[in-house]
């Protein structure tokens, strides 16, 4: 028992966030991350001031077909940005990773993201070089992002 607390330590962000708490028991599909998605911590600090991310994944049942997201953030801005692009899932190991591409010709995203799913709406993202993203599903999106 105490390896296996150990191990999760370790594996855990810098900071642990409440669902790290948890075990995994959700796949990681287009289907079970399809949806509106608000960002509430990074490196399990919660987001501060008027800041905010949320990230749109859609789903096609069409084999074959690329998938999108559409976001919108104002980190780092004091405006809002929205950004779009295309995103896939693939699993190596026991390890789900999502990465993606910009549409407006910047290319790959940064990072590549292993996702952990606990719940159908709460996930937890984390990129190599340590940053921690964490999730929760999004029943509203705010008014200005129609």
């Amino acid at each position: 028992m105490v390896i296996i607390t150990l191990l999760a330590t370790l594996s855990a962000c810098e900071k642990p966030v409440p669902i790290v708490e948890e075990a995994p028991t959700i796949e990681v599909t287009y289907d079970t991350i399809e949806g509106d998605w608000e960002l509430t911590h990074i490196n399990g600090e919660e987001l501060i001031n008027d800041s905010m991310l949320y990230i749109r994944f859609t789903n096609s049942d069409k084999p074959n077909v690329t998938h999108r997201y559409e976001m919108w953030d104002n980190i780092g801005s004091m405006y809002l940005v929205q950004t779009t692009g295309t995103y896939t899932i693939t699993q190596e190991g026991d390890n789900y990773i999502l990465s993606g591409t910009y549409d407006n010709g910047l290319g790959d995203w940064n990072e590549r993201y292993s996702v952990v799913m606990v719940t159908d709406s709460r996930m937890q993202w984390r990129a190599k070089s340590g940053t921690c993203l964490e999730f929760k599903y999004a029943m509203v999106l705010p008014e200005e992002f129609y």
